[in-house]
């Protein structure tokens, strides 16, 4: 007698979430094979786990075979080894959201963790159980779930925009300044506004003063000018509706918290990437190089020591304005 073969009892759910795992793993490292240049990547965390990984395997290489081996093992019917890799891959998975609470948000991580904690509610040992019925699972579920909110909402920080003056596309430079901090006067005037100024509130008069000084530079007024006229009671100043002034008022919050983790300790303070290209042009002899002359200075090395004096607001005539 032959004996029937009994039909293979398939998780679909997870299988479902482990194919869409799979996409979306092979959408971010392909073409590049590293994660580098695709998906969401919109935050800090993208770039410092960018083709990070053991033994220098791209993650989305081990994520991609993880979901793979989840998808074989889920169409042969092997609800236990199922289990098992889903709570395997979760705990694995609540290590990386741990790093990245403390490092940076990923976006595209983020993306992908939603694909292993769905396989891991819907996966049960076997055909008749329920992930409930464990509690230690259950907690490792909600371990998992608040990392991943916890980096969600380091997410949505990190991309809600700061309030930014002048050129907000160049960063190079970045101006953080009080309108009543004499020093950060002269540091406008001085820098312009070419580069992106990052607005403080200090103390009382100075939102009025950056809506002014908002609405003059908008007007293309000259930065000395626009500067001196924010701070007179007598110019006009713009309505704002409640939503409006409402946001700005929480964006220069943000600029004042951005400023503390930058480590500042009174204002202005400047943040320079690199040397700008006219400070960092080094004297050239006839043929190129630099000039052979013994008492011949970098302009970078005049451009620092201006910087090295300038004064702070402690230092002003009016009273201290440290963040």
């Amino acid at each position: 007698m032959t004996r029937n073969a009994q039909p293979v009892s398939i998780p679909w759910g997870v299988l479902f979430y482990a194919l869409l795992g799979l996409a979306w793993c092979g959408y971010i490292a392909f073409p590049s094979g590293t994660g580098a240049s695709s998906g969401l990547c919109a935050t800090s965390g993208c770039l410092f786990l960018r083709g990070a990984g053991p033994g220098g395997i791209s993650l989305w290489w081990a994520g991609g075979a993880y979901f793979f081996l989840l998808a074989v093992f889920c169409l042969r019917g092997s609800w236990r080894l199922v289990w098992f890799l889903t709570r395997l891959a979760l705990f694995l998975d609540a290590l990386l959201l741990l790093l990245m609470f403390f490092t940076g948000p990923c976006v595209n991580c983020l993306v992908a963790a939603v694909f292993f904690g769905l396989p891991a509610l819907t996966a049960r040992p076997t055909p008749g159980g329920w992930f409930l019925d464990a509690p230690p699972q259950f907690l490792l579920l909600t371990l998992w779930l608040g990392l991943f909110l916890g980096n969600v909402a380091l997410a949505v920080n990190e991309t809600v925009p700061h309030l930014i003056l002048g050129n907000a596309a160049r960063k190079e430079v970045r101006l953080f300044f009080s309108p009543s901090c004499p020093a950060c006067r002269d540091a406008l005037v001085a820098i312009g506004p070419e580069v992106a100024l990052y607005p403080i509130w200090e103390r009382e008069g100075d939102t009025q003063a950056i809506i002014r000084l908002s609405a003059l530079l908008a007007a293309r007024v000259p930065m000395e000018q626009a500067v001196a006229r924010s701070r007179d009671p007598g110019e006009p100043l713009p309505e704002l509706s409640f939503p409006s002034r409402l946001l700005l008022e929480i964006q220069l919050l943000r600029n004042k918290a951005l400023a503390l983790r930058q480590g500042a300790v009174s204002l202005p303070l400047i943040l320079i990437n690199g040397l700008p290209g006219r400070a960092g042009q080094i004297p050239s002899g006839a043929e190129g190089g630099p000039a052979d002359v013994p008492d011949a200075r970098s302009p970078a090395l005049d451009f620092l020591q201006d910087l090295s004096a300038l004064n702070s607001c402690p230092q002003g005539s009016e009273q201290p304005c440290d963040p």
